[in-house]
């Protein structure tokens, strides 16, 4: 019987010392706490977000398609409006313009001095291209004359 006091006195330290049954309870206890109410605070948060999201979704993308539509319809109409009214002002513009007599009468003696122009230089190429003819013969007859003088062979 001492000696099973004594085991058992023995014991009592290692009892009352080792926390850690205590302690594992504990910590899972406080872990199955915190994981539930956290999951439960994370589905909610996820509830909230996809609510949220399909509210936008639909709500928003129908609002979204209408009003582009009928923006897209006004903007159209203002486009076509302004192209109507640019070609108006192109045709405006295209109107052709008589000229005055005094601008035909200056226009055809411009091409008259021009046409004069023209052919007192074809005259001028043409007295040119003899004279330099002309000139080859002289120099020819010259050489020849020469070669004959001073008795070259050709």
């Amino acid at each position: 019987m001492i000696s099973q006091v004594g085991r058992e006195l023995y014991k009592v330290p290692l009892r009352v010392l080792d926390h850690r049954v205590f302690v594992n309870g504990e910590i899972e206890a406080f872990l199955d706490n915190f994981e539930v109410r956290r999951n439960d605070s994370e589905v909610e948060k996820l509830f909230q977000v996809t609510e949220t999201v399909g509210s936008l979704k639909y709500d928003l993308s129908e609002r979204f398609i209408s009003l582009g539509n009928k923006n897209l319809t006004e903007l159209g109409t203002e486009v076509n409006n302004l192209l109507y009214g640019v070609n108006n002002l192109l045709e405006k513009a295209k109107v052709e313009r008589t000229a005055s007599a005094q601008l035909r009468e200056s226009r055809q003696s411009r091409e008259r001095r021009r046409a004069e122009f023209l052919t007192n230089l074809q005259h001028g190429y043409k007295r040119i291209e003899n004279s330099f003819e002309e000139k080859e013969e002289e120099i020819a007859e010259l050489y020849s004359d020469l070669q004959l003088k001073l008795s070259i062979a050709k």
